[in-house]
């Protein structure tokens, strides 16, 4: 029976020594997109004094979500490319569905692949372009929940001039109390707030970000009475928010809703800030704003603020490329 524990790997690469060149930027490339890659450059300590026969077994049988053949001449003539197609496959056969994938540098037959496997054809593709397709397969994939080192592209939107150290420091600490704020939260919680300060207005700032609670209802999905539930129980976290009565005009006899605008503010014990909502406003505008709308507020309600590091944002278009 095959592991039915989460796989260890998002995809593991099978090649011939020869074809290194080309895999190896594939690998690097789906590494720095944040995908769990078996690649045998990068498991060098932990292959070391291991039976390898048995242990690529289980990496190729059960420990991947999918496993890439790169099949070519040098590949067909192998004996560990067919030991890792052999426990590829085994997988495969046991659960009925589609794990293995072979990219063909060439049409070399290889024994008990069937031809009827469907495959992709890289005589003529870029490996950046591979490893673009091979993430589609694997699936959306936010990075890992947490907060970087680096907050560039949060200095970057909030002004602070690269050689203030003493000022960066202050803004990722306070960037940094809103997470660990959003960290304690319920996931309903934090999509109240993210809501607010994604779609709120920031014509207040830095005293705080308003919006109709009407459209925040809508936006995020939450009946009024759930927002502003949700809203008062994050007190105790730093975020206070107070209801105001609607700054709508209606037009005689016109049908409007009994709206109210909220007013949230988020402080932190760090010391001269006044400016906490803002950095908060800013964190949030700079981890969302490479997703639509929706995804966007997932992203943050999931603890992903990597996209405040400018290196993250960038590998992930160069993967793209």
């Amino acid at each position: 029976m095959p592991d039915t524990r989460e796989p260890w790997y998002d995809v593991a690469l099978s090649f011939a020594g020869e074809d290194r060149d080309y895999v190896q930027v594939v690998a690097q490339t789906l590494r720095d997109s944040g995908l769990r890659v078996f690649y045998d450059d990068y498991e060098q300590v932990a292959l070391w004094g291991k039976d390898l026969y048995s242990h690529l077994d289980r990496v190729y049988r059960e420990q991947s979500k999918y496993c890439v053949l790169f099949i070519s001449q040098h590949y067909a003539k192998k004996v560990w490319t067919s030991h890792e197609r052999r426990s590829a496959q085994a997988r495969a056969i046991e659960e009925r569905k589609e794990y293995v994938l072979p990219a063909r540098f060439d049409d070399t037959p290889i024994d008990g692949l069937p031809s009827t496997i469907g495959y992709l054809d890289i005589s003529d593709t870029a490996p950046g372009e591979l490893a673009r397709m091979i993430m589609d397969k694997v699936g959306p994939r936010y990075s890992k929940p947490g907060f970087p080192k680096v907050v560039d592209r949060l200095w970057e939107e909030l002004g602070v001039e690269e050689s203030d150290a003493k000022e960066k420091d202050r803004v990722r600490r306070v960037a940094y109390g809103f997470y660990d704020a959003l960290r304690h939260m319920t996931i309903d919680e934090r999509k109240a707030v993210v809501g607010v300060l994604a779609f709120g207005c920031p014509a207040e700032l830095p005293e705080g970000v308003h919006i109709s609670l009407d459209l925040l209802s809508r936006m995020i999905g939450q009946e009024t009475t759930e927002v502003l539930q949700n809203l008062a129980a994050v007190r105790s976290l730093n975020v206070k928010v107070k209801a105001r009565k609607g700054q709508f005009h209606a037009d005689d006899d016109e049908l409007v809703v009994d709206d109210k605008d909220l007013l949230l503010h988020f402080w932190c014990p760090v010391p001269d800030s006044q400016d906490c909502t803002a950095i908060a406003y800013g964190a949030v505008a700079c981890a969302a704003d490479h997703f639509c709308v929706d995804h966007g507020i997932e992203v943050v309600a999931k603890l992903d603020f990597s996209r405040l590091d400018a290196r993250v944002v960038g590998l992930a278009a160069r993967a793209e490329d």
